[in-house]
């Protein structure tokens, strides 16, 4: 309830803005806008006698790249029309909206070094640092997000930011999510307020940046359906439209994280031209952020298919703690013949504790390391790396990254880079105590490994093409061995896995129809068996795009499709609340088929989507993971609005 007050109480002091025109922002912010990249929009607001510009609603991401509000009507908007608000072209969601997503894809390391907590369906449902955004406005701008869920509930995000002077902005934000599902005990719901500010001093020489986040995620688990169950839904019965008269695994599972997460960085301007532009040249500064993170599985009384409990307990209840505390020192240097570089020195602090076992020892370790950002045009290239290195700490990681971006010819660009990644598994592939006997391991797992090359071509009209060779080391993963049991082993690939990736995603236009696609072909080898993935993956949309009503209205109406070969798709496990790797079954070769209607009025996207509806309740063969079917057909709506004071 307090979070909400606090939401509240910063709604109201959004009224007590300045209005401010493009001329008052603050000459340190003024070239950002060199760097924004969106789509022109229509709008123009009237601010102290002036316009301000859409542009001017600067939106700066932790790495302090630019880009600007965006109310335009696009397909890319359509596809993270979701909970998470991203887009899943790579992932399936179990049934209920909120739900985890499994993985059709490698997944995407971020540049993180410290070892991680593990339990990784959670990180598509939660804030992650790199996602907090930084605003500047010239006037209060709010935006709201809705869109219905299943049975019951709702998913709402809302987001007020506010100029209270012209150096000093804040912006907060929450995020409720709930949703019951069309099964047994499948309810899905989220929590998290989230908050950030930012200020300059008048002169421009101190800056302070800060973030804020507190999340709260409950999902009920069921373990999927039963094998009866499982014949039920494929027989197509009429008995069993209603699903929640199929039975699962269990009823008196959930699962719990929350989390809290803090970041405040200052920097301080040393030296700057004695020019009447004064532009910088040496900044120093300082950050310092701690996350904090609690796992809970909870279950009202013991399931026989995950084993016996261990001796002294009477129900299943698992509790970890992960924290992670990270402060760095750092350097920015700006000079015409070096270009931009950020460089720094990190003192990382982690912990993992097994809070329901008394006995076990707490993993507390210190650890540094050393890295940077390089950024550099020279000519017609683009050179971009960054880097960190790992000067002690046996679980600390290391990553270098380097991209250049060629000058266009024949109006085609043409990008290319490097990825070299070092990473731990996560504590809970390292060791585990868990209530059930059966789940108890304790390892020393060797870092993951990782070596990408990569290379795009881009052209406005042929489209974009990509192509990513990656070559895997150590690869870590959780094996469900045996097709007649739940119990699940820890397990790290002696083989190398190479993965080839083929990426190419463009479209047509004729008058007022368009058609969008993306495709993805996918081939591993080596141990391939350690890394399921389908050979090939794809999304189209084929849709008419017009004004109505003298233009004041622009809409979307069509089709769209998701598909990827069957394959050996990995089973959801909500002990570890991880997609474990089973050889059993093949499911996917299916398409999902969604029928929408999407058209903005003034700064408002109204969604109104079909989902599936080419499922065939007659002979269902459509699955998220074993055990979980997709969606039915399902009809949801919803809006997002932003609000211009």
């Amino acid at each position: 309830m307090l979070h909400k007050v606090f939401f509240l109480a910063f709604s109201a002091v959004v009224l007590a803005q300045p209005n401010l025109s493009l001329d008052s922002l603050p000459s340190t912010v003024k070239p950002y806008q060199k760097q924004l990249k969106g789509v022109a929009d229509s709008i123009s607001l009237a601010s102290a006698g002036k316009k301000a510009r859409i542009t001017d609603y600067l939106i700066i991401s932790q790495s302090r790249d630019t880009t600007h509000v965006d109310t335009t009507l696009t397909m890319a908007k359509y596809y993270r029309f979701n909970s998470q608000r991203q887009d899943n072209f790579a992932f399936v969601s179990l049934n209920n909206s909120g739900q985890a997503l499994n993985p059709l894809s490698l997944e995407t390391w971020q540049n993180n070094t410290a070892p991680s907590a593990g339990f990784r369906t959670k990180e598509s449902q939660r804030f992650l640092p790199h996602q907090m955004a930084y605003y500047h406005v010239p006037t209060p701008l709010s935006e709201v997000f809705y869109k219905s869920t299943q049975s019951q509930g709702q998913s709402t995000d809302a987001l007020i930011t506010a100029n209270i002077h012209p150096r000093l902005n804040y912006a907060i934000g929450y995020r409720g999510h709930r949703s019951l599902g069309k099964y047994q005990h499948q309810i899905s719901g989220r929590s998290q307020l989230r908050f950030t500010t930012r200020y300059e001093n008048p002169n421009g020489r101190y800056r302070l940046r800060l973030q804020i986040a507190n999340q709260k995620i409950e999902q009920q688990e069921n373990g999927g359906l039963d094998a009866a169950s499982i014949e039920d839904f494929e027989s197509g019965s009429d008995e069993f439209y209603d699903r929640e008269r199929l039975g699962v695994l269990h009823e008196n599972a959930t699962n719990h994280f929350t989390g809290k997460f803090y970041l405040l960085e200052q920097d301080y301007l040393v030296l700057h031209t004695q020019d009447s532009l004064k532009i910088p040249r040496l900044r120093v500064g300082y950050r310092a952020q701690t996350n904090h993170q609690d796992h809970h599985f909870i279950q009202s009384q013991v399931f026989s298919a995950y084993g016996a409990l261990v001796d002294g307990v009477s129900k299943p209840f698992d509790h970890y703690h992960y924290s992670l505390r990270q402060f760095d020192a750092y350097a920015i240097v700006t000079n015409p013949l070096v270009g931009w570089l950020n460089a720094y020195a990190r003192h990382h602090k982690y912990a993992f504790t097994e809070m329901h076992n008394s006995s076990s020892t707490i993993v507390k370790e210190d650890a540094y390391s050393v890295g940077g950002s390089w950024r550099k045009d020279f000519g017609g290239f683009r050179f971009r790396t960054d880097a960190e290195l790992a000067l002690s700490g046996n679980r600390v990681g290391n990553f270098i990254n380097a991209e250049i971006v060629l000058p266009k010819i024949a109006n085609s660009e043409l990008t290319t880079g490097i990825r070299i990644q070092e990473q731990h598994p996560g504590f809970a592939f390292e060791r585990f105590t868990s209530t059930y006997a059966d789940y108890q391991w304790e390892a020393s797992p060797k870092m993951e490994q990782r070596t990408s090359l990569y290379g795009k071509l881009a052209h406005p009209k042929l489209g974009t093409l990509s192509v990513t060779a990656t070559n895997i080391n150590h690869h870590a993963y959780f094996l469900q061995a045996e097709a007649d049991t739940l119990l699940v082993a820890p397990t790290q690939s002696k083989d190398a896995i190479n993965l080839f990736q083929l990426d190419w995603e463009g479209g047509l236009k004729w008058w007022v129809f368009r058609w969008d696609t993306k495709l993805r072909a996918q081939n591993v080898s080596g141990n391939s068996e350690a890394m399921p993935l389908p050979n090939f993956i794809g999304r189209t949309a084929l849709y008419y795009e017009d004004h109505w009503f003298a233009k004041a209205m622009f809409l979307h109406l069509g089709v769209s499709a998701h598909y990827f070969s069957r394959f050996n798709m990995r089973a959801y496990h909500p002990i570890l609340s991880e997609f474990v790797v089973q050889p059993h079954q093949e499911l996917g070769g299916y398409p999902v088929v969604n029928a929408f209607f999407n058209a903005k009025i003034r700064q408002t996207r109204l969604f109104l989507v079909v989902e599936h509806v080419n499922a065939n309740r007659k002979a269902p063969n459509y699955y998220a993971a074993p055990g979980y079917p997709y969606r039915d057909l399902l009809v949801r709506f919803g809006l997002v609005w932003n609000f211009f004071q």
